[in-house]
């Protein structure tokens, strides 16, 4: 083997990963006419193999900046089905009114329970949050559902070589 192969096989590297190239993408996202902030903005090929699926999250201002392998470091060429949802999740504070009630129930039901099971971890009647609560912990899309769904939301986007933009508008 030559010195000057050897030299580029040391240097350039021989992983053999060919990865695809990528563009840096970024836009905006509004509802109403406002910035969105804390949108999962998510890029997914339309044909299979021709693209890498990328997503983002809109800062405060609605302005999100794809990731594929690093941190807004963008797309694959490609053309993109893209999909737009926020979700809010708002646990409401446990009033502690409520805990000391039912830390009593539970030492009282300790008391008069059968041994404890250690082979069950969740015996009989456990069940840490409450229906409301559970409702309540369950996150919820905050935009148009239609949006959330690549079957639904009607939005495309086709990364080229080179700086990318493409603003959403989700009202």
């Amino acid at each position: 083997m030559s010195s000057a192969l050897l030299t580029c096989l040391l240097f350039c590297g021989c992983s053999g990963d060919n990865l695809e190239p990528v563009y840096p993408v970024s836009g905006t996202v509004t509802a109403k006419g406002k910035p969105v902030e804390g949108a999962i903005v998510a890029f997914t090929p339309i044909k299979p193999g021709v693209g890498i699926a990328a997503s983002a999250i809109t800062d405060s201002s609605g302005v999100y900046k794809l990731s594929t392998r690093a941190s807004a470091d963008g797309a694959a060429a490609g053309q993109y089905s893209v999909t737009i949802a926020k979700y809010d999740k708002k646990l409401p504070p446990k009033k502690e009114k409520d805990a000391e009630a039912k830390a009593d129930a539970t030492t009282e039901a300790a008391a008069n329970a059968e041994p404890y099971d250690v082979t069950n971890p969740y015996p009989p009647g456990y069940n840490e949050m409450t229906e409301a609560e559970i409702a309540a912990s369950i996150a919820k899309n905050v935009l148009p559902a239609k949006y959330a769904s690549p079957a639904s939301s009607n939005l495309t986007a086709e990364v080229k070589n080179g700086t990318n933009t493409f603003d959403f508008q989700v009202d």
